[in-house]
Formats: C-alpha cells, sequence, structure tokens
C-alpha cells in the first residue's frame, strides 16, 4: 500500500502533484505553489490541534474537579465491583449494563484507593477520558492522517463526551478500547502480505476487551470487520480476511458466558422498555451532537454525507472509467487505445479511506438498529461511544488520501478538516466551559446534611426507589432509609424487587403503617424528593396486583404514579407539621435534573 498524503515529504507533494504545464518554468511555478499551500495547511493544523487539545484536557480536569458526588448509575457500579468476591460480581451482573471488564478494573482501582475515596474514582474517569484523546492520536498516526484534527474537535470539545465518559462508568474505557482495535485491524490490512503474529494477537487481544468492556462494542467491532475484510478482498489477500473474520468470531464467542444473564434480565426488562423509533432515536443522539451548540448536528450530518458521497462518487467513477475501457476494448481491440494502469484505479481510493468509510457507514446503520431493537428509553450516554467512534473514522476519511490523489481534492479535504476544527474552537470552546461545572446529583451533600439532623427511629423516605442507590453509599447515619416502592436491597438497581412489589396485592399497606408508626412516635420522616399530595377526598384505585398471560405479555397499571399519590395523599392527611430544608449547593452550581432532589421533613400526627 503507498503511503497517505499526510505522511510523504512536502517536497514529494510538489514533484507528484504539480499540474502539467506547457513549458518547465510553469511547472516550477506550480510546483512552488502547491508547497506554500501545503506547508500553510501544516502549520495552520499544528496551531489548531494544540489549541483543541489542550482546551480538551482543561475541560477533563474542570469537569471531575466540578462534578461533586456519584449518582445512582455511578453508585450502582461501584457497589457491583466492591462485591465481597468476584463470584457474588458475577452473581448481580444482571442489575447492571455493562460484562465484566469495566467491574475487574474499579475493582483493582477500589483496592487500592478504598471504594469510598470519590476522587481517586473521578481521577479515575479523568485518566479515562484523557485516554480517549491520546488514542485519537496513536489512530491518527497508524492511519497516515498524522494529527487528529477534526476528531479532536468533535469529541474533545463536546460535553456530552465529556460528562458521560469520564464519569464511574463503562462508557470511557469502552471508548478507549474501540478506537485502539480499530487502528489493531486497520494494522492487519495495511500491507497486502499476510499480518504479523504480534498484530493478530493485539487485534485479537483489543477486540476481546472491547465487548468485554461495552455490549456495544460487539456492534462497533462488526463494523470495523466490515471495513477490514472489505479492504483485504480489494487487494486479494484471503488469508487476512479469513484472520478478520476469524477475530471476530472469537470476540462474539466470548459473549456466550452472558446469554444465562440476559435470560434472567428479560422477565424484568419490560419495566424499562419504550417503544424507540427511529425518529425518538434521532432526537436523543442530536442531543450529543447538538452539544453545546446546535450548529453541532448539521457539521456532523454535513461530514457523514460528504464523506460518503464521495468515497461512493470516487469509487462509482473509476468503476466507470474501467468499464468504459474495457467496453472501448472489445469494440476496437487495436493497441493504439491507452489503458489506465490497474493500480491507480484501486489506490487512488486509498486503503485507509475505503476503510474507515465502510466502518462509518455499517457502524452508523447497525448501530441504530442495535438501539431499535433494544427498545429502551435511551438517555445521552448510550451514543457517545458510537459518536466517539463516528468523529474517528470521518478524520481518516478526510485526511488520509493517497498520493496518486489529486493534489486540489486532497487539499481541499484537509481544508474542510482544519476549517471544521476551527469553528469548532470558536463555538464550542467558551460554552463548554460554562457547562463544566455541572454536578450529576445533590445526593452527597442531602445525605451530609441529613446525618446531623437524623436519630434512630427517624424514617428517610425516597419517592423514587433507584436515588435510593446513592443515598445508601452515602447516609451512614442512624435512619432507615425506605423507598417507593419498599424493596430490601438499595445497593443496585434491583427491578426484579420492584417487580415483585407489583405483583404484590396492597403493596403500599406495610409502608404506610411503618410510617404511621414513626409519625404517631413524635419521630421525622424525610423526604428525599417529592410527591404528589392530593386532598383526602380524591379517590384513589387500589391497582391489582400484575400478571403476565401465558403468551408472556404483561398486564398491570400505572403503579408508579398510584403508589406515589397513595403515599402523598397518607402523608397530607396526617403530618402536621411540613418543612422544606435548604441543601446548599458550594459555589451554587448547575445540577443534573437526573438526580436534584428537594429535602422534606414531615412530623407529629394526626
Amino acid at each position: 500500500m503507498r503511503a497517505s498524503l499526510l505522511s510523504i515529504p512536502t517536497s514529494d507533494v510538489a514533484k507528484n502533484k504539480a499540474a502539467p504545464a506547457s513549458t518547465p518554468a510553469t511547472g516550477l511555478k506550480a510546483a512552488d505553489r502547491n508547497t506554500r499551500l501545503w506547508n500553510w495547511v501544516n502549520r495552520f493544523e499544528w496551531i489548531a490541534v494544540l489549541m483543541v487539545a489542550l482546551l480538551a484536557v482543561a475541560l477533563h480536569v474542570r469537569f471531575v474537579t466540578h462534578v461533586g458526588g456519584l449518582w445512582r448509575d455511578e453508585a450502582n457500579s461501584v457497589h457491583l465491583a466492591t462485591l465481597p468476591t468476584l463470584g457474588q460480581v458475577w452473581h448481580f451482573l444482571d442489575y447492571d449494563s455493562f460484562p465484566i471488564l469495566f467491574f475487574a478494573v474499579l475493582r483493582i482501582w477500589s483496592g487500592v484507593f478504598g471504594s469510598y475515596n470519590d476522587a481517586a474514582l473521578r481521577a479515575l474517569g479523568c485518566i479515562t477520558g484523557l485516554g480517549v484523546l491520546g488514542a485519537l492520536w496513536l489512530n491518527a498516526r497508524a492511519f497516515g492522517v498524522r494529527r487528529p484534527v477534526l476528531s479532536l474537535a468533535l469529541i474533545g470539545l463536546n460535553p456530552m463526551v465529556i460528562r458521560y465518559g469520564d464519569s464511574t462508568r463503562a462508557y470511557g474505557l469502552g471508548i478507549v478500547l474501540i478506537l485502539l482495535t480499530f487502528g489493531s485491524f486497520w494494522r492487519l490490512v495495511d500491507s497486502p502480505s499476510p499480518p504479523s503474529f504480534k498484530r493478530v494477537l493485539a487485534a485479537i487481544g483489543l477486540a476481546l476487551l472491547s465487548v468485554q468492556c461495552l455490549y456495544y462494542n460487539s456492534v462497533l467491532l462488526l463494523a470495523i470487520a466490515a471495513g477490514a475484510i472489505v479492504v483485504a478482498l480489494r487487494a486479494r489477500a484471503w488469508r487476512t480476511a479469513g484472520i478478520v473474520l476469524t477475530i471476530g468470531l472469537i470476540a462474539a464467542a466470548s459473549l456466550l458466558p452472558y446469554a444465562p444473564i440476559m435470560w434472567r434480565m428479560h422477565e424484568w426488562t419490560f419495566l424499562v422498555s419504550f417503544a424507540a423509533d427511529f425518529p425518538w432515536l434521532w432526537k436523543r443522539v442530536c442531543e450529543v451532537l447538538g452539544s453545546p451548540d446546535p450548529l453541532g448536528v448539521w457539521l456532523w450530518v454535513g461530514l457523514f454525507f460528504a464523506s460518503v458521497g464521495l468515497v461512493i462518487g470516487f469509487a462509482g467513477s473509476h468503476f466507470w472509467h474501467g468499464f468504459s475501457q474495457a467496453h472501448n476494448a472489445k469494440d476496437d481491440p487495436g493497441p493504439a487505445i491507452p489503458t489506465m494502469p490497474p493500480v491507480l484505479a484501486e489506490e487512488s481510493l486509498s486503503a485507509p479511506v475505503l476503510f474507515a468509510t465502510v466502518a462509518l457507514a455499517v457502524g452508523v446503520v447497525i448501530y441504530a438498529g442495535f438501539l431499535r431493537a433494544l427498545h429502551y428509553y435511551t438517555q445521552p450516554w448510550y451514543y457517545i461511544t458510537l459518536v466517539a467512534f463516528v468523529a474517528c473514522a470521518l478524520d481518516i476519511t478526510f485526511g488520509a488520501w493517497s498520493t496518486t490523489a489529486r493534489f486540489q481534492v486532497c487539499l481541499a479535504l484537509r481544508s474542510v478538516r482544519l476549517i471544521v476544527a476551527l469553528v469548532l474552537l470558536c463555538i464550542a470552546g467558551l460554552p463548554a466551559w460554562e457547562e463544566m461545572p455541572t454536578r450529576h446529583t445533590n445526593v452527597d451533600l442531602l445525605a451530609a446534611r441529613l446525618w446531623p439532623l437524623t436519630t434512630k427511629g427517624d424514617l428517610i423516605l425516597v419517592p423514587r426507589w433507584e436515588c435510593a442507590i446513592p443515598l445508601y453509599r452515602y447516609y451512614r447515619g442512624p435512619a432507615e432509609i425506605v423507598s417507593l416502592p419498599p424493596i430490601a436491597d438499595h445497593r443496585f438497581h434491583r427491578y426484579d424487587l420492584v417487580l415483585q412489589q407489583m405483583m404484590t396485592a396492597n403493596a403500599m399497606q406495610p409502608l404506610l403503617t411503618r410510617l404511621e408508626e414513626v409519625l404517631r412516635s413524635g419521630r421525622h420522616v424525610f423526604m428525599a424528593g417529592t410527591l404528589p399530595f392530593p386532598e383526602a377526598n380524591v379517590s384513589i384505585p387500589i391497582p391489582p396486583p400484575a400478571y403476565h398471560d401465558p403468551s408472556g405479555r404483561w398486564h398491570g397499571a400505572s403503579y408508579y404514579m398510584i403508589w406515589q399519590t397513595q403515599v402523598g395523599q397518607f402523608l397530607r392527611a396526617h403530618a402536621t407539621r411540613v418543612g422544606r430544608i435548604e441543601v446548599p449547593v458550594p459555589g451554587k452550581p448547575r445540577v443534573q435534573e437526573f438526580e436534584n432532589l428537594e429535602l422534606i421533613s414531615l412530623q407529629a400526627w394526626r
């Protein structure tokens, strides 16, 4: 394979790309002009990439130093990773969203620095986030792009990617691993000769680690394998194509031990299912693409269609050129007809560009199909892995054109990368900086506020049961924590226990009895969250227990709404003293709406 245009000396660019001229002097002038243009683009690329990189690093540091405590998803992961034995970790893996690798890493990290050391956990997130930036640099070098001008700007200045990639979840590590896998598969096919054992071993290791970190990565690994196989088949490297296919099958087989976990989860996943069609998925992904400025959506969309369309048009033109030559040769087989060298037709569309574009197109399509089939109410963090992958592929598609392509085309594409990076720096830099001091939760502050206020016999009621997970982590006082519905385990997202309550007749009665005991005794009920408080004369139906018919379809009611209304009406009728307790947030940053709870005190019986 020929080196990419970005990796050859400037003198070679001038020599190879100078336009045909009628005189030697004209040719020299054109070559000198091309050299100057190329040098200017190089200089501006260095300036842009350094500015973006410094700002991106500063954004990561700013985020982890302001984000505060762990919110419920993060606390869930830490509770799971730090169980007494690895056997227990595996047993409770149903109650989180990832395979085993991230929990193993988190377990080791927590074993060294302590599971209640929030600063150490945030440092791990920051290291992972900076690792994503490092993976972009490594891939740029591997594919001959040299500097990740475009990808660094697209995701390095995106607050959504930073916020959820640097969280104490598997997303950041998963992004690092899939980007490194992207580069490792390219090294398998960057030469027509079979890859070395070392490269094959590296690709196998990274592929396995990727799918063992994020389930989504198995979808992107399929896209990467598709790009690698297309490049190998074009080069007639049949053995290499077989190696790529074998690695993909090995990675897929490594997920088979999770089949029983998926089967057990299937019993209650209807609780989180959502009729997510493609317009809904597009709406949700736009929240990531348009962060922090809505103009970003159109930049992403334009870059995607421009890259795929350019490659399809370029490949189609060469196919048509070859077809026309073959047709002309058939009509007039005389030796006077010049033919296009076959190497030119193959290498004008460079292998890195072909690899990245196929992976890009396949990845976007099958990832969308995967989320559509998942039927979840997707949140921004569902998309950041795809967004990082697409950014890396776009950088390659625009920056790794072959030396046999026209100089003007290569210069224009490099200029697009540079211009988009500078535009993003201008429109996203300041908004991203201002958005970074956003807390994921205020539950850590709420727990600290509760600690001196509570005594034995008090009750802390959490209307949203999942918010009891971080409260369980941070509150160590004498009061009992109960949730709505009341479940026995607040360490994880125990949807199975919630389902049991749905299947229980008059599920709220034990909780109402407990609330009455506390209020009658003169103790406090502290409510972490809000409830509706309807009048006593409002009729609230008691829902029948949930059940599923022989076909497996569940039947029930709006249990959450009914339960909350029942408890709210009870407290309104019987608590005589109700007061709101302030939970100050140091520095008064914004707190995400996912977990920004009020604290209310209720006392006395009537």
